[in-house]
């Protein structure tokens, strides 16, 4: 189905003898900043709808009798604009003058102070003096708001943008203006506590001090920290931060605006869990089991151990006996080189990660991936989270969700519990804990018994929706409303609401696919989507929601037992031979045991990076685990798994080490180095170097950007990757080369969505990102297929 382009009507104007064109309906504001003319706000905000009570941002219009507001007057054709006049500098400075009455004079020890708009724009726009000799007015301060935030109300000028964030944008209860006249005061509503998990926006979009973070009050002056554009290391959204250190340690994150991922906010989460970087109990020297106990060793000690032991086990009993387990939070650089040190330097396929059960590969690969993006949730008609729980565990998804909501989109909450989109939602539909599969396969029941499909792909496949039916027959609303304890109409009326959507968006949780009734999850909402054509196009597709920030990076470097870096299974000899003519090795064709069959079977020795087996293991694998024979664990703490280890390797932050994570809908960012490595410990691309080469491998990787090359050479997905053409925002794989930069070099260009054709093709063969159309493939539905145990 191919999507219309859509052309903006622009409007043509000038301000201050220059032409500019802007989208009609913009105002004033959004059109000087287009040409880098400063026109000072206080009330206003890009993400939020113009108010006006500010009185700042003044501007003179030809024919207009009087100065106006510029962020509440709307462009026209031929309008003609000054931010300069003499009318328009007095009018400010009045503005400044009434603002300055009653706020206090205590930059000097004031948190914001070196980056305060009140204090920047006195200086710019300002009056030298202030007529006003009384004394000012004083409250008690600070009043805790919430458990992070403290308000000075006298540093207040009640431009509104903190409790409006609370009622347009998290639409939470939270802030409020209380009083009225010159008694306005930030406030929270009565009877209802300020704990949105965005409440930490409020803070970073005060243009004063008056709202503040508990944990960097007092702490640090913006000069004296050092800003690096990074990604967030914590859930799958990817949301780009601004990491502010000083001396080593880190201070805050606040948000780096990228709007097609974050839309210029972030979560709480991102902004304050610091302790992970800066806590004492970090690891920071190799630990060796002597006498058992573990105790401090060398680099060359603990990496030479590690590789013997390898060795011997591995010629002793073999390379299965042998078994790895990668990381989530971990880069993609990180990820490639653990699969490539075990399938190489080992000959396994034992490599595996915690992740939710897909389908096992076909021929093709079929990868399993949000289909749509983030953006384009500000599209969809209608949203259906099943089985998830984004507030909490992809919480700016959430965010957009609510967006969304507030353009007219229809969203409907499926999960076991409460959830705090439901106060919002369309509908909310309970259901029995651990049916979230029994729930997909009847929404597929409903269209394929009534007859709802539609579309291109559902014509072509009219006799495969028909033997898809014989096997769902059973799974009515009627009957799942017993089994899954729900309600057997509103399921009906969702599947009808589906089918007939302008664009629906599906989403479920990763690990949503492990409960007892999640059987072919993943696969029967692909066919949802298909079916209904909900699916290669803006604002419409589906996909899981991923739990780690790079969840579905590992997935991406083949830290999975079936398949190879870019989901092309071992048992492919084409795709086999041609990665081990680029590694120079022959690489096993034989499928390896996945996450639970490592920890169940009790292996030799196993190599633990990034992650804690322990905390998702059953009792018998918690034991097994304790007496694997040789367990390496390779992680930033102690955790429950490492103080089980043979050997622990200390490894480093997201915020000491530069690489790539791939969030939740495809895109690939660029990770900096934000401060220096915590002393004696490495980052783990450092480390598995220093294992591969202790074990005759020829590596001598310099860098992550080296790897990154490689990747982009054997990855058919990350084509042409490196960290220039990803630059600041990143780009959704598969990537296609695009239009050269103003010096001639390269640029990539991200794929805004998946089409069936893609699916059909396979994606891993590296299919352009320039096709946006449902061609005539042969991708059988996804439901057919049999999932592997290696997958799971």
């Amino acid at each position: 189905m191919a999507e219309q382009a859509e052309q903006e009507e622009l409007v043509t104007l000038t301000i201050d003898r220059r032409q500019v064109s802007v989208p009609k309906g913009s105002v004033i504001w959004a059109a000087a900043h287009k040409l880098g003319i400063e026109i000072p706000i206080y009330c206003y905000h890009p993400k939020m709808d113009p108010l006006g009570a500010c009185r700042m941002c003044f501007v003179a219009v030809e024919k207009m009798p009087r100065v106006v507001t510029a962020c509440t007057t709307v462009v026209s054709e031929g309008m003609v604009v000054y931010t300069d006049t003499p009318a328009v500098k007095k009018a400010r400075q009045g503005t400044l003058e009434f603002l300055l009455i009653n706020h206090p004079l205590d930059c000097p020890i004031c948190d914001k102070g070196g980056e305060c708009d009140l204090q920047d724009f006195t200086l710019r726009h300002g009056p030298g003096a202030s007529r006003f000799d009384l004394r000012k007015r004083h409250f008690l301060k600070p009043v805790p708001v919430s458990e992070n935030i403290l308000l000075d109300r006298e540093r207040c000028i009640a431009c509104q943008r903190c409790a409006r964030f609370c009622q347009e944008v998290a639409q939470e209860n939270g802030l409020i203006m209380q009083e009225r006249g010159y008694r306005t005061e930030v406030g929270v509503e009565p009877d209802a506590p300020f704990d949105s998990i965005f409440s930490g926006n409020v803070v970073e979009m005060c243009p004063v001090g008056a709202l503040t973070a508990k944990s960097y009050r007092f702490v640090s002056r913006p000069w004296e920290l050092k800003r690096t554009h990074s990604v967030c290391g914590y859930c799958s959204v990817g949301c780009n931060v601004s990491v502010d250190v000083r001396v080593d340690r880190l201070l805050r994150q606040y948000s780096h605006t990228n709007d097609a991922i974050d839309d210029g906010f972030l979560c709480d989460r991102g902004r304050w869990t610091l302790d992970p970087v800066n806590s004492p109990d970090r690891l920071r020297t190799p630990l060796i089991r002597r006498d058992g106990k573990l105790q401090p060793a060398t680099w060359d000690e603990a990496i030479n151990l590690v590789a013997s032991r390898l060795r011997e086990i591995a010629e002793r009993d073999g390379a299965q006996a042998i078994g790895a387990i990668g990381s989530t939070h971990t880069t993609n650089e990180e990820a490639y080189l653990f699969q490539k040190l075990f399938r190489v330097g080992l000959g396994t396929n034992n490599i595996d990660h915690h992740h939710g059960r897909f389908p096992a590969p076909d021929g093709k690969a079929l990868p399993w991936v949000w289909t749509d993006s983030i953006a384009g949730l500000d599209r969809a008609s209608h949203i259906v989270l099943l089985g998830g729980d984004a507030y909490h565990r992809q919480p700016i998804i959430d965010l957009r969700i609510r967006r969304a909501i507030r353009r007219g989109a229809k969203v409907y909450v499926l999960t076991p519990e409460p959830n705090r989109l439901d106060r919002l939602a369309t509908a909310a539909i309970r259901y029995a804990a651990g049916q979230s599969g029994l729930i997909a396969r009847t929404l597929l029941n409903v269209v394929l018994s009534e007859g709802l499909t539609r579309g291109a792909y559902a014509e072509g496949h009219a006799s495969d929706a028909q033997t898809r039916l014989s096997d769902i027959t059973q799974d009515t609303p009627e009957r799942v409303a017993d089994l899954a304890q729900t309600d057997a109409a509103a399921l009906r009326m969702l599947a009808r609401e589906i089918a007939g959507a302008t664009g629906a968006v599906l989403l479920y949780d990763e690990m949503a696919t492990l409960e007892p009734s999640r059987a072919s999850l993943a696969a029967d909402l692909l066919d949802l989507a298909l079916l209904t054509g909900n699916y290669g196009r803006r604002g419409a597709g589906v996909g899981p929601l991923f739990e780690d920030n790079n969840s579905l990076g590992a997935r991406d470097m083949g830290v999975l037992p079936d398949t190879l870096p870019g989901y092309r299974p071992v048992s492919d000899t084409a795709a086999r031979e041609a990665l081990g003519a680029a590694w120079d090795a022959d690489l096993s064709d034989a499928p390896g045991l996945g996450y639970d069959d490592m920890l169940g079977s009790g292996m030799k020795a196993l190599y633990v990076m990034g992650a804690n087996p322990m905390r998702h293991a059953t009792s018998e694998q918690q034991s097994r685990l304790a007496s694997t024979e040789f367990l390496v664990v390779q992680d930033t703490f102690l955790t429950e798994t490492a103080q089980a280890a043979t050997v622990v390797l200390p490894a480093v932050s997201y915020t000491e080490k530069d690489g790539t994570f791939t969030n939740t809908e495809r895109c690939v960012q660029v990770v900096r180095k934000a401060m220096l490595e915590l002393p004696g410990a490495r980052a783990d691309w450092a480390i598995l170097n220093g294992v591969a080469q202790a074990l005759g491998l020829d590596w001598n990787y310099q860098s992550p950007a080296q790897i990154l090359g490689e990747i982009a050479r054997t990855v058919p997905l990350y084509a042409g990757a490196s960290r220039r053409t990803l630059g600041q925002t990143g780009a959704r794989w598969p990537l296609a080369p695009g239009a050269p930069d103003t010096e001639g070099r390269t640029t990539l260009v991200g794929s805004p969505y998946l089409t069936w054709e893609m699916l059909a093709q396979g994606v891993a063969q590296g299919i352009p990102a320039s096709s946006d159309h449902a061609g005539s493939g042969d991708l059988a539905l996804a439901g057919g297929r049999a999932e592997g145990q290696a997958s799971s």
